[in-house]
């Protein structure tokens, strides 16, 4: 294993996590420790799931809509049987757990339908397009401390000045799955 692969973490990833590149579980990692808040090397579902609904500064509806899609994931991807549907996560058991449902034709279609759907929560005016405005209550329930412009134009691949269902599923594609660095892979923000 090599080094990068351990990103700042402690403890490194299971030597078994081949599959991953070090960009990717950097990225991965910064990722993690967006939603580990206390600093404890582990992600609950109260970091996952009810502290980032808070963060969603959205008329109360939508609020829940990402309660549910937040919900989803975090079954989904991290409390799942590969990862003996724990509530209290650490970095290296959720990269298992991404290692062992990555790739196959359901993760892809759940990842499509998941962008879809907080596209459409995000999308205040029902234009079919995001506003720089609307893409930052996006990146709020991120904890993102980034440039939200910068990232926002690093998405919008057309130049047109809002991002479009396409652009959002490409950025959110992208980050998934992309194992080398790519601009759209930043749709979630940086914690700088």
């Amino acid at each position: 294993m090599t080094p990068a692969a351990t990103c700042g973490d402690k403890r490194q990833v299971a030597e078994d996590n081949k599959d991953f590149t070090p960009y990717w579980l950097k990225k991965f990692k910064n990722f993690f420790d967006i939603f580990d808040v206390n600093k404890d090397g582990n992600v609950t579902k109260e970091e996952y799931i009810d502290l980032s609904t808070e963060r969603a500064a959205l008329p109360s509806w939508r609020v829940k809509a990402v309660y549910g899609l937040m919900t989803m994931a975090y079954k989904t991807w991290w409390s799942n049987e590969y990862t003996d549907f724990k509530t209290s996560i650490a970095f290296e058991d959720w990269v298992q757990s991404i290692e062992n449902i990555s790739g196959s034709t359901s993760d892809i279609h759940v990842v499509f339908k998941w962008a879809m759907d907080f596209f459409h929560i995000v999308d205040l005016d029902c234009s079919e397009d995001l506003t720089l405005s609307e893409y930052s209550k996006f990146i709020d329930i991120y904890r993102s401390t980034a440039n939200n412009r910068a990232v926002f134009h690093a998405i919008d691949r057309d130049g047109d000045n809002v991002i479009d269902a396409k652009e959002f599923i490409y950025g959110t594609y992208h980050f998934s799955y992309d194992q080398a660095a790519n601009s759209a892979a930043y749709i979630f923000g940086s914690r700088d």
